[in-house]
């Protein structure tokens, strides 16, 4: 989910799967579908995003990286933000507001924001 999707969920999921299995070594995974990976996404914990991202930012901003690569000396940065619909809970609602439209449509959501 860290990696930017460009094609349809079923064939992210599809190309997630073959890579995963051309690295185990145990019994290959099948039968993983749209909607098991819909449902599985819901459970996780929040914090392992926290976590990845703190990982992910550790590794990459050291002084010395020489997986970075420069642009006339520097490091080129940009910013996507977006916004995310997120589920309809009381703890979502009291965290991040509800937001509402013409339609009388109540929904709560959070703003996403990527550097890359």
């Amino acid at each position: 989910m860290f990696n930017l999707w460009r094609k349809s969920l079923a064939i992210e999921i599809d190309s997630f799967i073959n890579h995963l299995n051309s690295k185990l070594e145990s019994k290959p995974i099948k039968n993983f579908t749209k909607s098991a990976f819909v449902q599985k996404r819901q459970k996780i914990n929040p914090e392992v995003f926290k976590y990845l991202s703190k990982v992910i930012m550790e590794n990459t901003y050291v002084e010395i990286n020489i997986n970075v690569q420069l642009f006339y000396g520097y490091r080129l940065l940009a910013v996507d933000g977006s916004m995310v619909i997120l589920p309809y809970t009381e703890n979502l609602k009291n965290v991040f507001g509800v937001s509402k439209n013409n339609t009388k449509t109540v929904l709560v959501q959070g703003r996403a924001s990527v550097l890359y």
